[in-house]
């Protein structure tokens, strides 16, 4: 790496009283020097050992990838939302609020055994435990 910045550098400092007097025609233009090329250095020569080189940075993607919304899961984006949960969920941010409940007599009377982990609103997840659990106390 720093053969190549040493190498550029010189060319740059060679070039640049060309550029110079390419720009005032009237006087001519001197010749260019030659760089010398620069002799790596190995591990025996600098007593130090050689440096690894920076693996690249991976590309940033153009459009992030979608990704569900907050409260649910990865395998949640798979498959398709109850409809009810659709209904309720009105900012479409994948949870259901205190005042999206209301729009539910069912969702509002039992809004706090859903919300499990008590964060004022029920994610998919709660809403799949609270439908499980509705199922199992059926039978």
């Amino acid at each position: 790496m720093k053969n190549i910045l040493t190498t550029l550098a010189l060319t740059a400092a060679t070039a640049l009283p060309l550029a110079a007097t390419a720009a005032d025609p009237a006087q001519p233009a001197s010749p260019a020097q030659r760089a010398t090329p620069a002799v790596p250095a190995t591990p025996m020569q600098s007593g130090t050992p050689a440096e690894r080189a920076t693996p690249a940075q991976p590309a940033t993607p153009a459009e992030p990838a979608k990704t569900p919304p907050k409260g649910v899961p990865p395998e949640a984006g798979r498959t398709e939302l109850p409809p009810m949960f659709k209904e309720l969920d009105q900012d479409k941010d994948g949870q259901i609020s205190k005042d999206e409940s209301k729009r539910s007599a069912e969702a509002q009377a039992n809004f706090d055994s859903m919300d499990s982990d008590h964060n004022g609103k029920i994610s998919l997840v709660e809403w799949n435990a609270a439908d499980k659990a509705k199922q199992r106390s059926k039978q």
